[in-house]
């Protein structure tokens, strides 16, 4: 069920499978977002202890980037075993370095983003790989060619932008 209020008074409507509710606003504090967390965490809980240990966040969080990669354009970098124990040191609140339940809720509430920690979230992460996908590469390699043809180098011509927006995106993988 997804409520609404209008004109003071609470509309329940029924929700879609599916469709987070609210349209994704504020969809953190929903049972929807607590209930889909729920079955990630006991998808990674492999030993059944209750808590997660950082191979079993790391292995949630490849699990979470391999769907996310196979929907998108452009590949979200994954993130390492640092980039996990970062999490683990942030919301590990009783320092056993194993996540909770609570914990991991929070955790992914943190990778979802919050007005706070909004740099730091999927979504932008996810939005400026499809900008950089979409706009930015081809953009730079238009440049690069104009700007060949511009100081006299003439082989370039020939050269579609698609094939150096091409080299542009491998050399950014590879610096990555």
């Amino acid at each position: 069920m997804v409520s609404f209020k209008v004109f003071g008074k609470e509309i329940d409507i029924p929700g879609i499978p599916g469709i987070p509710p609210r349209f994704g606003l504020n969809v953190t504090n929903s049972k929807w977002f607590e209930s889909q967390v729920r079955k990630a965490f006991s998808e990674c809980d492999v030993d059944r202890d209750g808590a997660l240990d950082t191979k079993e966040v790391y292995i949630g969080l490849l699990k979470l980037y391999d769907l996310i990669n196979r929907k998108l354009p452009y590949h979200v970098r994954i993130p390492s075993i640092d980039d996990v124990n970062k999490l683990l040191d942030k919301y590990d609140v009783n320092g056993n370095r194993r996540l909770e339940f609570p914990e991991f809720l929070e955790t992914c509430k943190g990778l979802i983003g919050n007005r706070k920690d909004w740099k730091d979230s999927l979504f932008v992460k996810i939005g400026v790989a499809v900008l950089m996908k979409s706009l930015g590469f081809p953009y730079l390699a238009g440049l690069i060619k104009t700007a060949c043809q511009n100081i006299g180098l003439s082989q370039i011509q020939g050269v579609p932008v698609g094939a150096i927006t091409y080299v542009l995106e491998s050399a950014t993988k590879q610096l990555a």
